[in-house]
Formats: structure tokens, sequence, C-alpha cells
């Protein structure tokens, strides 16, 4: 199914033509979609263990030659960091700073989103929901002729009949459903298929439509 692209930096209207047929579009429905940000990756370790020495010699005595250098580096952290301190305490308070001022508004990360439809195709939704109501009347109807069926030849020889209702009931419960799904999702209405940083993706979009405004879709 063709899709189309909907970049977020794009000021142009919406052309007014139904995405099912390529007719002239009578009706429009519009909502914003937030764009997704990137994630960042971690990448690299984070691993800051201390790797310990080892236990021989070698090692020992490396570690006795490096203590005097290690005490006289923490020396003079702990002499800068009381010089801080008492920079601090007896530094002269500065005159209040001045407000910042408020940061230029920006546009929302978010991206405009018209589906168009004709008189014909504005209640295509509603098809599917008329469908799977009807179907599941179908199957409540069906499994309750099967079941008054059964018990009416239970112990009599003429089950002929209620077999086939109910092998047929329950072969109705499982393909029905999986054929509605299987032509909503190749057949059914125009929706968000992917959202990015910049863009967002409609699915289900009909070729006349890209034949009727001279855009190519995108596959």
């Amino acid at each position: 199914m063709p899709e189309l692209t909907l970049n977020r930096n794009d000021r142009r209207p919406v052309p007014m033509v139904c995405m099912y047929c390529g007719a002239t579009a009578t009706a429009k429905q519009e909502w914003r979609v937030v764009n997704h940000k990137p994630s960042k990756s971690g990448g690299g370790g984070g691993d800051l263990s201390v790797v310990p020495l080892g236990d021989d010699p070698i090692s020992a005595a490396f570690g006795l030659l490096m203590l005097p250098f290690v005490l006289w580096e923490l020396l003079k952290g702990i002499v800068s960091a009381i010089g801080a301190v008492v920079g601090f305490v007896t530094k002269p308070r500065s005159a209040a700073a001045p407000a910042p001022k408020p940061a230029a508004p920006v546009d929302p990360p978010t991206t405009l989103v018209a589906v168009t439809t004709c008189d014909r195709h504005r209640r295509f939704r509603d098809r599917f929901v008329w469908i799977g109501f009807v179907m599941a009347i179908g199957l409540v109807a069906l499994w309750v002729w099967a079941i008054v069926v059964t018990r009416r030849v239970m112990g009599t020889e003429n089950t002929d009949l209620a077999v086939t209702l109910v092998i047929t009931a329950i072969f109705s419960t499982v393909l029905l459903p999986l054929a509605l799904s299987i032509w909503y999702v190749f057949a059914g209405p125009v929706l968000v298929d992917r959202v990015t940083e910049k863009e967002v993706v409609l699915d289900r979009v009909r070729q006349p439509y890209f034949d009727a405004t001279g855009t190519a879709p995108k596959e």
C-alpha cells in the first residue's frame, strides 16, 4: 500500500483530494501528532570500578613507592578546598542579576495530520464497525441455532444437522474475525504508520490520491 509522508516543516495547505478515490474532497479530519525525538544511545562502557592491584611483591613495591605522591596530592586537595571555602565566605555580595529575558516561542514539535475524504468515503471507517457488528450477531445466532438443534436431537440418530451446525459455528468463529482483520489491515482506513523527529507517514493512502495530486508515493 502506498505511503504519504508529511513533513513537520511543510507549511503548504493540504490538497482537498479524497485519499481513497482521488475525487474532490468535501471533508477534512485534522489532528496533531507529537514527533518522536531520536533516543540517545548509551555507547561505550560505563564500568569505572577500580581494578585492584595484585598481591605479588612487585605490585606491593609499586604501591609503596606511589604512597608519598598520593598523600601529597591528597594534602593539596584539602588545602585547595579550604581556600575555596574561605574565599566563598569572604567574597563581597554582588548586586542581584537582572531577570533573564523570556525565550522566544518555538514551533511545537508536532505535525499537522489531515485525512481528506469525499462524501462517499466520509464514513469509510464505519463500514468495518457495521460489518463486525453484523458478523457478531450472525455468530451468536449460529451458535444459538446449533445448540438448540443439538439439544433437540440429543439421544437420537438424526445428528447430521447438529454436527454440521456445530462444525460450521466453530470454523466461522475462527475464520470470520480473521478475515475481517486481514481486510482491515490491507484495505482499511488511512492511519498513522510511523512517526519520526521530522515527519509523519500515513499508510493506506490509495494510488488515485497520488495520481490526482501529482505526487510520488513512498512504497
